[in-house]
């Protein structure tokens, strides 16, 4: 199973002493995290997007590009690009710059966002999304595997007689990977052959069980001749004990949760209630994977054997944590968890 690391770049103060660090530090925070990666064993980075908010990460291709330059095997993946408010020429162009530069490490996540009032800002209606999203992904596949395009749609100007350059590393292109959130959201990457992409925070255990095998299952339908791809999402905080790990995490997590649904439904953060997923934090049923090293790969075991995926991602970075804190536990993460994730008990011994 592969492993990967995930920032979204949020930019909160710590709740519990109202202090936030600039935004400078914040960015050079995200870049520490993510070029730590490769030495510590993890084979994807991922880089998100958002706009006009907390989170500060905006362009993710430019976070990607730099740790393309320092690292050599890792694989560099957008989580997510919102294809709605972009034109996917660009898109294509962007990340095939990116393969290049790379040597053929590039990945596209896509997905429409959580808020929907972001649309009028890009001057898009909402009601589209689910349109634009489906446009922009033909296109991009298309512009990644043919030359001489002649295309026309609903959202871009027609494309007539076009070749997309510089042209990608990998073959048939880079992949593709969809965020999903619904049985309906993963239908469509099943028929496109393409992946999907699940955050453990969005859906109850027996929902994420249910959208993964409606995948597989339109997947076999369609005869894709390759393997299906499910990544999974989650937020992880690890710790020497248990004890240690949830009564640092509930100074933190429930804050941010709030913070990020109130932003999503438009309400006031101290009206929301929290999903039990979010707020059992103890709970080995719990979306949030917090505890010892054994306990979160215990929970992580069962994510990975409920959703049959093939990748998880781990995040970390999130909800204004002390900077030590969050590389602690990804260190420990590292040395005590992926092993065993991995089935690598050699290397385990060896770093104890």
């Amino acid at each position: 199973m592969q492993i990967g690391l995930c920032s979204l770049g949020d930019h909160r103060a710590d709740p519990t002493t109202g202090i936030r660090t600039s935004q400078a530090e914040r960015h050079a925070n995200i870049l520490e995290y993510l070029s730590a990666a490769e030495p510590l064993g993890f084979d994807t980075v991922v880089a998100g997007e958002h706009h006009f908010s907390d989170f500060i990460m905006a362009v993710p291709q430019m976070f990607l590009t730099w740790v393309a330059a320092q690292t050599s095997q890792v694989r560099l993946a957008s989580g997510v690009t919102l294809l709605p408010h972009h034109d996917a020429v660009r898109i294509a162009e962007d990340f095939a710059t990116l393969d290049v530069l790379s040597d053929g490490r590039a990945e596209v996540w896509v997905g429409k966002g959580v808020e929907p009032g972001l649309y009028r800002h890009f001057d898009q209606e909402a009601k589209n999304a689910s349109d634009m999203q489906t446009e922009g992904l033909e296109l991009l596949i298309k512009l990644w595997t043919e030359r001489d395009v002649y295309w026309q749609g609903q959202f871009r100007t027609p494309l007539e007689g076009v070749t997309l350059e510089p042209r990608p590393i990998q073959t048939p292109h880079p992949p593709i990977y969809v965020a999903a959130g619904s049985l309906e959201s993963v239908e469509l990457p099943a028929r496109l052959g393409i992946g999907v992409v699940i955050t453990t925070l969005a859906v109850d255990n027996d929902v994420l069980a249910n959208m993964c095998d409606h995948y597989r299952a339109i997947w076999s339908e369609c005869g894709h001749q390759h393997a299906p791809m499910i990544t999974i999402l989650s937020h992880v905080h690890c710790a020497v004990t248990s004890q240690a790990a949830f009564n640092h995490l509930k100074k933190y997590q429930f804050d941010f949760q709030r913070w990020v649904f109130a932003k999503r439904f438009g309400v006031n953060a101290k009206d929301v209630e929290l999903p039990p997923r979010i707020m059992e934090l103890e709970k080995a049923t719990s979306a949030i994977v917090v505890g010892s090293p054994q306990e979160v790969t215990d929970r992580i075991s069962h994510q990975v054997e409920l959703s049959g995926c093939d990748r998880f991602i781990y995040q970390g970075d999130y909800g204004g944590q002390p900077w030590p804190m969050v590389m602690d536990s990804l260190r420990l993460f590292a040395t005590e968890v992926m092993p065993q994730l991995r089935g690598d008990t050699a290397k385990q011994a060896s770093t104890n």
